[in-house]
């Protein structure tokens, strides 16, 4: 199982890591907010083709659909979809991608950590903030090989 779950999360990093690589290139051609709607577009489009296979979950799972729910669903959508991409899209067209790459997603389990914490109580190791603790130190290390830092902007001392 846990072989499966690894090569599993090693293809999602493959397709996340090819990712900005392909945003960047197409950067600079088009508009971001071109992009995102050709993005979108593409990806409505694919989860209509793939929805005649899940349609009895669909109409089952919209009859459990409340209104917290729907809020829920729109503040994902909101954050995470349009204006995380949006960010990205811009940050890709002045930073390196893998720089930028790595900060998006080796940042994210430090935030992941903490309000997992605060707001489900899951179970915390200190094996797992290590872990986030090198991952983060390991974001810090790859931003400074930016030409662009400075590590005094990064720690706030002028």
């Amino acid at each position: 199982m846990k072989t499966y779950y690894i090569l599993i999360s090693l293809l999602i990093g493959l397709f996340w890591g090819v990712s900005p690589i392909i945003q960047k290139h197409l950067l600079k051609k088009f508009d971001k907010f071109s992009l995102m709607l050709f993005f979108s577009t593409i990806y409505f489009c694919l989860l209509l083709s793939t929805s005649a296979f899940y349609h009895k979950n669909i109409m089952k799972d919209l009859r459990l659909l409340n209104n917290w729910d729907t809020l829920l669903i729109i503040v994902y959508v909101f954050f995470t979809i349009f204006l995380s991409n949006l960010l990205i899209l811009h940050l890709l067209t002045t930073h390196d991608s893998y720089i930028v790459s790595a900060i998006i997603e080796g940042s994210a389990p430090l935030f992941t950590l903490l309000l997992v914490y605060l707001f489900f109580e899951e179970k915390i190791t200190l094996i797992g903030v290590l872990g986030v603790l090198l991952i983060v130190l390991g974001i810090v290390c790859i931003a400074m090989n930016d030409a662009t830092f400075r590590i005094e902007e990064f720690l706030g001392v002028r």
